[in-house]
């Protein structure tokens, strides 16, 4: 366990000193400004909509960090060679992975904490809501990110940078019209369809699964069983992610 601590550690403080971090951060305090400005100016509760938009941008932002991160620090230190040397001080091959799980998951939790707290000080400008949906939905966009890290993971270790991106995003984008790929599959009138929709369905992270943006704000809180499900499957599916990333790199030819 020393050996993934101190990969966590060196991860987290690469990443808080990456400029994409910063980057980020940047971006989406212009973006709530804008958002700002757009909802003040349009009809209907502007804390709302300004909240609609923000949980959205943050998601976005976050995931976007986890999957460039993941995939530039996996690429760069295979092409620096300093992967091979933090592999002889390392007990097993899986410690370099799980490291650089735990230090972008800490980073990703506090970057998801930090835009939060930068939105709701704007939504209390204008308004109340029912802040409990509001954080849970925070809360269920820290898993979901932590799930892109783990679909990151998984595809880093392909030999080209764009390629890890590409495959990346398009699992990325996949698993959030799970349900969709599944009701179009059914009604489709080849077996053979029927039959690929339901192995796409199962195969895939459903990202939508651990999605509440939809009613933050708008309902006092989240029921307990169903925030139980979201934080029972956004671990569950993080960890078989984790886990296979673990297995394609013990078995990968690093020479």
């Amino acid at each position: 366990m020393n050996g993934v601590y101190q990969i966590a550690r060196l991860t987290f403080i690469e990443m808080i000193r990456n400029r994409i971090l910063y980057g980020s951060l940047a971006f989406v305090v212009l973006l709530l400004l804008a958002a700002t400005a757009l909802a003040a100016v349009t009809m209907g509760r502007t804390e709302l909509m300004i909240q609609d938009i923000g949980l959205g941008m943050i998601s976005l932002l976050a995931n976007l960090t986890a999957i460039v991160f993941v995939i530039q620090s996996l690429q760069q230190d295979r092409e620096n060679r300093n992967l091979y040397v933090l592999l002889t001080r390392l007990n097993g091959r899986s410690a370099y992975v799980l490291g650089k799980f735990f230090g972008v998951a800490a980073v990703l939790a506090a970057l998801v904490a930090l835009m939060y707290l930068a939105l709701a000080t704007i939504i209390a400008i204008f308004g109340g809501i029912y802040w409990a949906s509001s954080v849970q939905a925070a809360l269920a966009t820290i898993i979901e990110a932590w799930m892109v890290t783990g679909i990151a993971l998984v595809f880093a270790q392909t030999s080209s940078l764009f390629l890890s991106v590409l495959l990346t995003l398009s699992v990325d984008v996949a698993g959030r019209f799970t349900s969709v790929i599944h009701d179009l599959g059914q009604h489709a009138g080849h077996g053979a369809a029927k039959a690929l929709s339901v192995v796409m369905y199962y195969a895939l992270p459903n990202l939508e699964a651990v999605n509440l943006r939809a009613d933050a704000g708008y309902i006092p809180s989240y029921s307990v069983g169903h925030l139980a499900h979201v934080l029972a499957y956004g671990v569950a599916e993080t960890a078989f992610l984790v886990a296979l990333a673990c297995w394609i790199f013990n078995r990968r030819n690093l020479t």
